[in-house]
């Protein structure tokens, strides 16, 4: 299996991997020297001065600390982006989602790690982190309700943008006719499988909001005739049982195990006989003699909450699925994919 072209995304954590890195990355785009290289270089410090109407002398720090990252060359007077770093720019979206990302939680490490690892309650009382990730904004429809929730599902969404094209690889999504995906945020998930499997149909259940902002976010997509929302909660609503997939897509973690249980229990209940039901997870952090990069941060801060798949496999088996697999996937932290069949029976 070639996955070589589904990870060729990783690159940009090796330009956001320390502190002083992402924050000279971050200077950079907000002065627009990178948008400038991108459409000038080879260009001259005497140019970039000139045309970003910025202080020489901070200009040439900049365009320094880039050199030590690796980010631009410089032969002859001559400033270029480096081949490594335009190829990560093909990721834009996500390389600043990454970046805003750890940037926003920062200050949880900061001032709060201590607390994290002693009181977790505490912790997400006072924490950005749990605080961005305001589920309980996600019902009524106020301006502000919408514009908070669009914050944190720019996040889900480019994640879930390249890590679907890894799931895509791992997984033949050609059998399936009708897949739900539950807590499937903006739709992204279904619209790359969509988008490689055109007669399939596919369903998003979510919270109001989120669903509101998904309908937005795929409207424009050839496959949005393909992709139905519903409001709801797969707690406990009663779902159709048309489905002969049911997925979760980097929802898990985020419940408590019974909570994960009843998921799983009630999923079930819509598969149809002989369905399979796929669960493509975050698994633990697994930490080595390396330093942990800066852009992993805010999954260091949900340590507590990431699951070993066997959780997921003894709770698969205890509503009677058959044909459990587990394959382990290396993406920036360990991934998972388990993949069930409900009996035909």
């Amino acid at each position: 299996m070639n996955t070589q072209n589904a990870l060729a995304y990783l690159c940009v954590d090796d330009f956001i991997n320390t502190f002083v890195k992402a924050q000279v990355l971050k200077s950079a785009f907000e002065i627009g020297a990178i948008d400038y290289l991108q459409q000038n270089q080879p260009c001259t410090l005497d140019t970039l001065e000139r045309k970003l109407l910025s202080d020489r002398t901070g200009i040439a720090l900049l365009l320094d600390l880039l050199k030590i990252n690796g980010a631009i060359e410089e032969d002859n007077g001559q400033i270029q982006l480096s081949s490594q770093f335009a190829i990560a720019l093909q990721y834009r979206d996500l390389l600043q989602v990454k970046l805003d990302f750890a940037n926003w939680i920062a200050p949880d490490f900061a001032n709060h790690f201590t607390l994290l690892l002693e009181n977790s309650r505490q912790f997400m009382e006072r924490s950005r982190l749990f605080d961005l990730f305001g589920y309980h904004r996600c019902f009524e429809p106020t301006s502000e309700n919408y514009e908070l929730t669009k914050r944190w599902l720019r996040i889900t969404t480019t994640l879930t943008k390249y890590e679907a094209q890894v799931c895509l690889q791992y997984h033949d999504f050609s059998q399936y006719k009708r897949i739900l995906d539950i807590g499937g945020n903006s739709g992204e998930f279904v619209l790359q499988i969509c988008k490689q499997h055109p007669k399939l149909l596919a369903t998003v259940i979510d919270l109001p909001l989120v669903c509101d902002l998904g309908q937005a976010h795929i409207a424009q997509e050839p496959e949005a005739n393909r992709i139905n929302f519903i409001k709801g909660n797969a707690l406990v609503d009663s779902l159709s049982t048309e489905f002969n997939l049911i997925t979760f897509k980097s929802i898990l973690h985020d419940w408590p195990e019974e909570a994960s249980e009843q998921f799983i229990a009630n999923a079930s209940k819509s598969l149809a006989p002989g369905g399979t039901l796929l669960i493509f997870e975050r698994g633990k952090i697994e930490l080595t003699d390396k330093p942990l990069p800066y852009s992993l941060l805010p999954m260091l801060l949900l340590f507590r909450y990431f699951r070993s798949p066997l959780v997921y496999q003894r709770q698969l088996k205890a509503q009677g699925f058959e044909e459990i697999t587990i394959q382990s996937i290396n993406l920036e932290m360990p991934f998972f994919l388990i993949v069930a069949k409900k009996s035909k029976v």
